[in-house]
């Protein structure tokens, strides 16, 4: 991905009069071409995720359904990944968890797949009447594109 910026050679001119007098003709710009690495894609698209969940989190009343996002290590490895959870997934998983340990198999409750649902519905609801949710949602969708464009990231098919 280029990005294109433009430098005046006002500083050029000012510090270094010798090469004004050598040359009378002096480009007037110059248009430098970078481009992005990975890490600052993914900084973007981690920025616009937060300033999206962040606005949800301001306009939901229920703290269940407040998403936050934390980096924890993945089993197996020892590179921390981006996690993005609401409270009652975390409270679920930790259930889970704790059964799990315990010797206990666990089935996905009933009131996980409500959750789920109302979170759902209430996502909708916020991007049809929200104008600000919806240029956050908007705004995320853009970098997430963007990213997945450049590195040849095929979207989930949800």
């Amino acid at each position: 991905m280029k990005q294109t910026a433009y430098l005046v050679l006002l500083s050029t001119l000012l510090f270094q009069p010798s090469i004004a007098a050598e040359d009378d003709i002096l480009p007037e710009e110059i248009t430098v071409e970078a481009s992005r690495d990975r890490i600052n894609l993914q900084l973007q698209v981690d920025q616009a995720e937060n300033q999206f969940y962040a606005l949800f989190n301001d306009l939901v009343d229920d703290e269940d359904f407040r998403i936050e996002c934390q980096y924890e290590r993945v089993v197996g490895s020892i590179i921390k990944e981006r996690i993005c959870q609401t409270k009652y997934m975390r409270d679920e998983l930790s259930t889970a968890a704790t059964l799990s340990l315990s010797g206990v198999d666990y089935m996905i409750s009933a009131i996980l797949t409500e959750k789920n649902s109302q979170l759902r519905e209430k996502a909708m609801e916020l991007l049809e009447n929200n104008p600000a949710f919806r240029n956050a949602a908007q705004n995320l969708s853009e970098r997430v594109e963007e990213y997945q464009d450049e590195y040849g990231i095929e979207a989930d098919k949800e």
